[in-house]
């Protein structure tokens, strides 16, 4: 507050007794939605969102990187390829979202070189898909509300429910570090680690 107000900053008067700190170690899980709650709202998604919402969940995307990929980042020749402005290396495309994304780029007018737009052909907008069409379908599915993030937890946390290792996944969700990937995820590490060691006891010890 001293450096602040020696820089000639605005600073509010308050009393330092009045301030708290979080508690230790206090953290809130993030909700994700896992596998068939995903399946279903993919499903249940008119289209294109049914496809922005594959995209982004099978390729563990954000939002933002998703609805800003261009016609041009998809490489059909290169046994399925999806170029991330994030990813410094081509993130590879299953088959069944190549099969959306074909159905996709067939219905696409052209006249745009994003790969999702609006009916006007303008960049969509996260908030607006949130709010409009993302919600509204969790909402008819019974299913609680979340955001776009969750999809990419809930992805992040398949992949390693699924056995992969957790440099695989800082890879493919493209973090810096994979401090952030263990920090995020370490509860499904740990469940992993827990039924591994179960596993082999069951098989050494009678």
């Amino acid at each position: 507050m001293r450096t602040a107000r020696d820089w000639d900053y605005a600073c509010a008067s308050f009393q330092f007794s009045a301030l708290t700190l979080p508690r230790e170690g206090v953290t809130v899980e993030q909700r994700s939605l896992n596998d068939e709650e995903t399946r279903r709202v993919i499903a249940a998604a008119p289209e294109p969102f049914s496809t922005i919402l594959a995209t982004t969940v099978v390729l563990g995307l954000r939002i933002g990187e998703t609805l800003g990929l261009r016609v041009a980042d998809i490489d059909f020749t290169k046994i399925g390829s999806v170029k991330s402005k994030a990813s410094n290396a081509d993130m590879p495309m299953p088959a069944e979202l190549e099969v959306k994304l074909r159905a996709h780029l067939r219905r696409h007018d052209g006249n745009s070189e994003l790969l999702f737009t609006n009916r006007n052909g303008r960049p969509l907008c996260a908030d607006k898909l949130r709010e409009k069409q993302l919600h509204p379908l969790l909402d008819s599915l019974g299913i609680p509300r979340a955001g776009f993030h969750s999809l990419r937890h809930g992805a992040a946390s398949a992949l390693l429910a699924d056995g992969c290792t957790p440099a695989v996944v800082q890879r493919q969700l493209r973090h810096s570090d994979p401090r952030i990937t263990l920090g995020i995820y370490g509860h499904v590490i740990n469940d992993q680690q827990r039924n591994a060691v179960q596993n082999r006891s069951a098989r050494l010890v009678n």
